[in-house]
């Protein structure tokens, strides 16, 4: 195992996941004396706050939020971020794998909507913005037996975060089909607690549903369906669960396409669809605490039409 020296502890680095990714590596491993499995993460391109939001995301001490154990810049300038390893499956592996995500019950993914929604609260309140809210990175725990613990979903990845209110220079990356307008038209200005909402309701859909409530394999097409249209309601969505997913994921409609629009025409409707939704995660969460239910009943008639 290769070292690393950090401010608060040297770290015992194991297998490296995946590939280099998009700003780096990560790799698992664990404090020296072997106490705590970590994952450590490096940073190769940051903005200039980077850093300090790492060390905010530090100070936050919340079940739902993989905590942050140190952060460091290295010599070659990456920035070195060690958070506790999550044992469990995230959400995105979960719905690709079909002979698991087939036995789930929908509710099981609004209990972790839930609990995301309880650590961007806390987030949010630090005035960070995730960014990056996505199935991929929300990771579900197992419990002393190995069953998957929606109610305690955590949040992980915050390599994309960015200071709320905006305050300098940020990377302008994007999850395409979990982005909302915003981000997609690249006003990172506008960026705000509601857009982290969007990606979640667009997230939710998705898990719940079977499918995104926009797809398309060109890239151009797809952007224009998040841009123009609205959640449409699948025949089967409960009623307050739809109610829920289509204020978080409000946008208002442009009277033409963007690029026939000045910027300011550009910016005020994007404003107007944030004014829209959700602006805070506490009041999606009050909402999402009132659905029982995912699908509304059907009749054996109606279920062999679908």
């Amino acid at each position: 195992m290769n070292k690393v020296c950090g401010h608060k502890g040297i770290y015992l680095l194991g297998e490296k996941q995946g590939g280099k990714g998009k700003f780096g590596g990560i790799w698992t491993g664990k404090t020296e004396d072997g106490q705590r499995k970590v994952s450590v993460k490096c940073i190769e391109k940051y903005s200039p706050s980077m850093p300090s939001l790492m060390q905010r995301l530090s100070e936050i001490k919340h079940p739902n939020v993989a905590p942050v154990i140190d952060t460091w810049t290295a010599e070659d300038g990456c920035l070195y971020v060690v958070r506790e390893y999550v044992e469990g499956t995230d959400l995105k592996t979960i719905f690709t794998t079909k002979d698991i995500y087939r036995k789930i019950d929908e509710m099981r993914f609004v209990e972790a909507g839930r609990a995301v929604l309880r650590a961007l609260s806390v987030v949010h309140e630090a005035g960070i913005i995730h960014r990056d809210v996505k199935p991929a990175n929300i990771v579900i725990p197992n419990d002393e037996n190995g069953q998957m613990e929606f109610e305690k979903a955590v949040l992980i990845d915050f390599e994309q975060c960015s200071d709320y209110p905006y305050t300098g220079d940020i990377r302008t990356s994007f999850a395409l089909i979990f982005s909302p307008p915003e981000m997609l038209l690249k006003r990172n200005k506008l960026v705000c607690p509601a857009s982290d909402l969007f990606a979640l309701s667009i997230s939710l859909f998705q898990l719940i549903m079977g499918k995104a409530p926009y797809s398309d394999c060109n890239p151009e097409i797809l952007v224009n369906l998040q841009l123009t249209y609205p959640m449409k309601q699948p025949s089967r969505m409960d009623d307050k669960l739809y109610a829920v997913l289509s204020k978080a994921a409000y946008k208002e409609p442009f009277r033409l396409p963007p690029r026939r629009l000045s910027p300011e025409e550009i910016e005020q409707t994007l404003a107007k669809g944030i004014e829209g939704r959700y602006q805070t995660a506490k009041e999606m969460l009050d909402d999402l605490e009132k659905v029982e239910k995912t699908f509304k009943p059907i009749s054996w008639l109606r279920k062999i039409m679908e």
